[in-house]
């Protein structure tokens, strides 16, 4: 499975389409085509209207700058054997650190946290808990996304710049 990381594309609709078009059918020789689009907020909208242009499946959260109540806040999915936490990170002080967020991702008894709202890629282990910030995908917040590729329990981050 092969999924597209995004956070905090603020209406910048055309950054967030040009990573799709780079990464939807694979970057390099060999590599699958996009299965999931995930957006962590603060723009869910874009990849909502990506999804109606493509057809990609998209799951998202809720961002402090997304209208209340068009996602939820916070969601824990299973892809493949990895059970995944995503939220936007405003509600847990992650700007100040990690420690809530991990604390929340914990109890849902996830391995894999993805969250944003910094607009600052982030790639950490703690204490057998990966936490991971796409960055922002918008021209003002660098650019930045990540590709998650799972086979079964296992599972390869790749941190990219547009």
């Amino acid at each position: 499975m092969r999924v597209l990381v995004v956070s905090d594309s603020h209406g910048d609709f055309s950054t967030l389409r040009r990573i799709y078009e780079r990464e939807r059918k694979g970057g390099q020789a060999g590599e699958k085509p996009l299965d999931l689009l995930i957006h962590l907020g603060d723009g869910a909208y874009d990849a909502m209207l990506l999804q109606r242009m493509t057809g990609i499946r998209v799951e998202a959260v809720n961002g402090n700058n997304d209208p209340r109540g068009a996602f939820p806040d916070e969601l824990c999915i299973q892809l493949e054997g990895i059970r995944v936490y995503m939220t936007h990170g405003h509600n847990f002080g992650v700007r100040a650190g990690l420690q809530l967020l991990a604390r929340a991702a914990r109890k849902e008894r996830a391995g894999l946290v993805l969250f944003g709202h910094t607009h600052q890629d982030l790639l950490v282990e703690k204490r057998g808990l990966t936490l991971l910030n796409p960055g922002a995908a918008s021209h003002w917040g660098g650019s930045s996304y990540a590709l998650l590729e799972i086979e079964g329990k296992r599972y390869k981050i790749t941190c990219c710049r547009l």
